[in-house]
């Protein structure tokens, strides 16, 4: 992929749900989307957000942009094998938590700290997040050729639209950390 000629449109990706999604087992760039056409705003999805941040809109009417990551080795796995299962290795999953906690404190149920200060869940709040990225989101990516090539697009991406749940690289990333930070506050340690 030539990033100064091909750079695909982050809010012409193809979208679907995670679980349904066919995704190889290549390196690429991933984003995350909330499912307008049920929930009209992340505030209505049960999101608090820190104020001021940007809103992409995708190009079908149908999605506003969340989170952008990156694969640097294989898509499948980042996505499936952690985004939709394990809290401790998803930046997506631990900053979810922290902007979904100030609307239901039941968020924080099941929740501890490791020994590194890493959050992890029982089984039970990993399903209920898993389910709750299901019915809300929705998934895009585009394979790159090379990690370098993967490593260009996702700081293109990120810098163009400053996704909303991103911390790294964002304007609003230090709201995000401070979310992050309250949601850590007391939780015991595994």
């Amino acid at each position: 992929m030539d990033l100064d000629v091909d750079v695909p449109d982050l809010a012409g990706l193809p979208l679907t749900r995670p679980l349904q999604a066919h995704i190889g087992r290549v390196r690429g760039v991933y984003s995350w989307w909330l499912d307008t056409s049920r929930f009209p705003s992340p505030e209505h999805a049960g999101l608090r957000l820190p104020p001021g941040v940007p809103r992409l809109r995708h190009d079908s009417g149908g999605a506003e942009l969340l989170y952008v990551g990156r694969a640097r080795r294989n898509l499948h796995r980042r996505v499936l094998g952690q985004h939709l299962r394990r809290t401790r290795s998803s930046a997506l999953r631990r900053t979810l938590l922290a902007v979904l906690l100030p609307g239901d404190p039941a968020w924080r149920d099941g929740a501890a700290l490791d020994s590194r200060d890493r959050v992890v869940l029982d089984d039970d709040a990993e399903q209920r997040l898993t389910a709750w990225l299901q019915e809300h989101l929705l998934l895009g990516w585009v394979p790159c050729e090379s990690k370098d090539d993967v490593d260009a697009l996702e700081k293109r991406w990120i810098d163009a639209h400053q996704p909303v749940l991103n911390t790294d690289g964002t304007v609003h990333g230090p709201a995000l950390r401070e979310l992050k930070r309250a949601y850590l506050e007391d939780l015991p340690r595994r």
